[in-house]
């Protein structure tokens, strides 16, 4: 929800779009990390496919293998972080 500045009494708080209801905040930047590391998974895969066949070297295909693990380390780190501070919220009493 986004606050305008300087408006008068009530007027303060600006309408919800029916899009920004519907995703939470921060939503947009975990799915282009998620589409960025899949990505990275097709890359590597084709990588790999090539250098079967002789047209790419090994390091080249040891780069983007690396590229596409760190990406997964990432994620399974972020969905860790959320988990851990949904248990916390759980525990809370309201």
């Amino acid at each position: 929800m986004k606050i305008l500045p300087e408006m008068g009494a009530g007027q303060g708080v600006a309408p919800l779009s029916p899009e920004s209801a519907a995703t939470p905040p921060g939503a947009g930047e975990f799915r282009r990390l998620l589409t960025q590391v899949i990505d990275w998974q097709q890359e590597a895969d084709q990588a790999i496919r090539q250098s079967l066949l002789g047209e790419k070297d090994l390091h080249e295909v040891m780069l983007a293998l690396e590229r596409a693990s760190l990406g997964v380390k990432v994620l399974v780190q972020v969905r860790n972080k959320v988990l851990q501070a949904y248990e916390e919220l759980s525990r809370m009493s309201l």
